[in-house]
């Protein structure tokens, strides 16, 4: 059996039905490699060790050896976005240090009821917008792969906590690729659900969120499998009446092995010569599973980027900034304000509101594309991980060719689409309510990629 650090969801449920490990032991293991490196890499902000390790013992006085749910003794880290009851909600705000939460909210609950041990909340930029993670509170997260590199944001505790083998599976949240940059930055799976398969409810707070929320962003897994991410989507999944805008658990039938799209230069990235050999292997392997993969068969999608940073660009400008500006990072301020100021649309309504109808045209043409091909394989990044200081103060024209190096992530979150995140820097795109095909075609290319083994601290 590998050491539980490393190990997959059934194989910790395995080492526990055999006896071989308890779940206090899995615990355990896994905070002892957090004590050793953590402080080295920043992926965990928070912990709730003494909490979780009795947690471990009471599950193994109740049920033994005997397996009680698909997470259980499952060790998860999450979201500092996210509340966990005890442990701070902080945004990556100083001035949020102290708003401890009574109670969990409904995705943290629902890994609960499945068993699986929270350890502790992981880092986030501030306010969550940005594709390095660099918070006021917490500092810098780098990526335990290559100390030098960015983890990728806004999830990027997590997938550095994936990656360097202190959890077993991360939840994040990805509103413009804060799932799926982190998990290929960190060279681990990250799957964002299409809008409204995971639905959002916290007690501790009246919603807040705007449209482009609920339209854009989603709760998702990031994992060393897809198996794993797989469990974890279908334990968080499905309606709750308090989240209208969340659907009821299921999905499209998965079919055979159908036609898929590449996506290369439509949205106009500028690409890496080594992600554009990841593509073409991604290709090669779903061809090699039976899938017919062509190109040049979507639409101009070279709008999409600019309309996403326009609603969210302004949004963040004319709303967000005014409020909290002055309790965000200089560098995370700056950041939006040099890419983000380059989009938005100014004080006018009509401009704003000429972006969602824009959307929605750009967004008839690429579903009609997808009739034909359902699955649409892309870079996610145009690049692979970068330094850690990537886009601190570099300008609003360098700004801008980030932005252009990264045209190949908010088409998915503006068109509300599932993607799968691979650990070599492609995704995999479905349409609505098609999860169920996004994975299967994510288990097919992970029977030729290499098993995603845990960083060597």
């Amino acid at each position: 059996m590998l050491a539980p650090e490393s190990a997959t969801i059934s194989e910790i449920q395995d080492a526990v039905a055999t006896g071989a490990l308890t779940r206090r032991e899995v615990v355990a293991r896994h905070l002892e490699r957090i004590e050793a490196h953590n402080g080295a890499i920043n992926g965990f902000v928070e912990l709730r060790s003494d909490e979780v390790l009795a947690e471990a013992d009471a599950a193994d006085a109740a049920h033994g050896r005997t397996i009680a749910g698909p997470l259980d003794g499952v060790p998860f880290s999450v979201k500092d976005s996210y509340s966990v009851a005890g442990l701070r909600r902080t945004d990556g705000l100083p001035v949020n240090k102290d708003n401890v939460q009574d109670t969990d909210e409904l995705t943290v609950r629902r890994l609960r009821d499945a068993g699986a041990l929270i350890l502790g909340h992981a880092a986030i930029p501030d306010l969550c917008i940005r594709w390095n993670t660099v918070s006021g509170l917490y500092g810098t997260t780098v990526n335990p792969r290559d100390r030098t590199r960015t983890a990728g944001g806004s999830s990027g505790g997590d997938a550095a906590n994936v990656a360097a083998g202190f959890a077993t599976v991360g939840i994040g949240g990805d509103l413009g690729g804060s799932i799926r940059v982190p998990a290929s930055f960190c060279g681990v799976y990250g799957f964002r659900p299409g809008a409204g398969r995971v639905a959002e409810f916290n007690p501790n707070h009246v919603p807040e969120d705007g449209i482009s929320h609920e339209v854009m962003c989603e709760t998702g897994p990031l994992a060393r499998s897809v198996r794993d991410i797989q469990i974890t989507y279908d334990v968080i999944q499905g309606h709750h009446e308090r989240d209208p805008a969340s659907v009821p658990a299921g999905s499209r039938p998965t079919r055979e092995p159908g036609r898929v799209a590449v996506l290369r230069h439509e949205t106009g990235a500028v690409l890496d010569p080594v992600i554009e050999r990841s593509l073409d292997h991604v290709a090669e392997i779903l061809t090699a599973e039976g899938y017919v993969v062509e190109e040049q068969v979507l639409p101009d999608l070279s709008r999409a980027p600019d309309v996403w940073a326009q609603i969210i660009g302004t949004e963040l400008i004319r709303d967000y900034l005014p409020v909290i500006g002055d309790k965000v990072i200089d560098s995370g301020r700056v950041h939006i304000e040099e890419m983000f100021g380059a989009y938005e649309t100014g004080s006018d309504v009509s401009a704003y509101l000429a972006a969602w109808r824009e959307r929605r045209a750009l967004q008839d043409t690429l579903l009609a594309a997808m009739e034909d091909h359902p699955l649409v394989i892309a870079p996610v990044a145009g690049m692979p991980a970068p330094p850690l200081d990537f886009d601190h103060h570099i300008g609003r024209e360098a700004s801008v060719a980030l932005l252009d190096r990264m045209r190949c992530v908010p088409w998915v979150n503006l068109f509300s689409l599932p993607g799968l995140a691979l650990p070599n820097g492609i995704q995999i795109v479905g349409r609505r309510f098609a999860e169920n095909e996004v994975l299967a075609a994510g288990f097919a290319a992970e029977r030729h990629l290499p098993r995603v083994d845990i960083a060597p601290l």
